[in-house]
């Protein structure tokens, strides 16, 4: 990876923030301003390991426990919520349409 030098002008107060975290995270100032950036232009764009691992995965009906409010999804436990609000329909798969954290929206596969 080649790599650019620029200047950056920080206020004095800044500064001295960045080289306290970067003493305290074992890294230099450089190190964490090109981090922070990259996670401030990738940070929107970037899914989360939970939209990675379970966007657009079907959910058989025997792995929503709709007693606990719970969902299996490759073999985690996550609430749930439905797409509308509606019940779970217990002879139904659903597809996982979004995730929130360790919330899932899923949908009614209709059959």
């Amino acid at each position: 990876m080649t790599s650019i030098m620029t200047t950056i002008r920080f206020p004095n107060e800044i500064y001295r923030q960045l080289k306290q975290v970067a003493q305290s995270q074992h890294t230099s100032i450089n190190q964490l301003v090109v981090h922070s950036v990259q996670q401030a232009l990738n940070g929107a764009n970037a899914p989360s390991i939970e939209n990675q691992l379970v966007i657009n995965q079907i959910v058989p009906p025997e792995q929503i426990l709709s007693d606990s409010g719970l969902v299996k999804v490759n073999g985690i436990y996550y609430r749930y919520l439905t797409e509308n609000n509606d019940s779970i329909i217990a002879d139904t798969a659903y597809v996982v349409i979004a995730a929130t954290g360790n919330i899932l929206t899923i949908r009614a596969i209709k059959k």
